[in-house]
């Protein structure tokens, strides 16, 4: 399966039509999720076969540490939002094996805000076409999309933020908020600091006009960022970096959770934070900023939650998964 570089759309700048907010009209907020989507998007450098997605993508060992992260870090901080008002969408494969349909719609079910799009295409922008056109009204109306991977997460004053900032940009533009939490393992410690990165892809937003919406795996967000009127706010720890070996991007021959390739990135972090550097499994800023971000959970559980994930063996005899590869029909 060939893949599409996000790149060419990227450069095609979007067309600023000058569209006000609507007084009285509340602003529609829905957020974008893959979960281990089969298609043009960052599996198809390493997945582009139906084969290697059940051999790779969908392989049990990995889709357990996958479950594992989206059910201990980002869903309770979707659960947890302050501004209930937004929908948030999971979109998978219609393919992906049934004992993880199952699972997908168990956990999701008592959270209103979600919705589970199963597809058969292989094209995220023409799978989500339905779903921006709900968001703005059949592309009448302007409508805020943001993107979340399935390992990380928002704080739960996310919403409510983004929806202020939002109504202070013409749409055609772009919302980041550069600041947070990077919790990561390192050998057998999960440990966490602050982490700062301009328009970075978590919680990573468009304020969309209503005849050209794109969702917001469309576009490469550090280039774009360039290209059209940006809205920034660090003052706040706005998401949760999970960081580890067996992601999307990076990880298809990882079964296991490890530093792995990313051991330069945490070596840095713990050589520019002296407590981490002395030993120690968290920084003051770091436990401030979980706090002030995530008061549904703690550090220490964050961290237990990184720490588990190092034994997927063990999360999927617990989640009943076979350890074998599921066949194709």
């Amino acid at each position: 399966m060939p893949h599409r570089r996000a790149a060419l759309v990227s450069l095609q700048r979007p067309v600023l039509i000058g569209v006000h907010w609507q007084k009285g009209r509340k602003l529609k907020i829905c957020g974008h999720c893959r979960f281990s989507f089969y298609g043009f998007t960052d599996t198809g450098r390493a997945i582009q076969t139906v084969e290697s997605a059940f051999l790779k993508l969908w392989h049990p060992v990995r889709m357990a540490v996958r479950f594992h992260l989206l059910e201990t870090i980002c869903l309770p901080a979707i659960r947890a939002q302050t501004d209930p008002d937004f929908t948030l969408v999971i979109t998978t494969s219609k393919m992906l094996p049934e004992p993880f349909q199952d699972r997908l719609d168990r956990i999701t079910s008592g959270i209103p805000q979600v919705r589970v799009l199963r597809t058969e295409r292989t094209d995220l922008s023409k799978a989500l076409k339905p779903v921006m056109a709900e968001a703005s009204d059949d592309f009448t109306h302007p409508s805020v999309h943001f993107r979340i991977d399935d390992d990380d997460a928002v704080s739960t004053d996310y919403v409510a933020r983004l929806r202020l900032a939002a109504q202070r940009m013409d749409p055609g533009g772009m919302i980041t908020f550069p600041s947070g939490v990077l919790g990561f393992l390192d050998g057998e410690v999960a440990r966490h600091c602050t982490f700062r990165k301009p328009s970075i892809a978590i919680g990573l937003a468009l304020v969309n006009p209503p005849q050209f919406p794109r969702q917001p795996f469309q576009i490469q967000h550090m280039r774009h960022s360039d290209m059209v009127p940006c809205f920034s706010d660090p003052t706040f720890p706005a998401y949760h970096y999970t960081l580890h070996s067996a992601n999307n991007t990076s990880g298809y021959e990882a079964l296991f959770h490890t530093d792995g390739a990313h051991r330069r990135r945490i070596r840095k972090s713990i050589e520019q934070n002296a407590e981490l550097a002395a030993g120690l499994e968290t920084t003051t800023r770091a436990e401030a900023a979980i706090a002030q971000a995530f008061p549904h959970t703690t550090g220490p559980a964050l961290r237990e939650a990184i720490r588990r994930a190092a034994d997927p063996l063990r999360l999927v005899e617990e989640m009943g998964f076979q350890t074998e590869p599921f066949l194709p029909d």
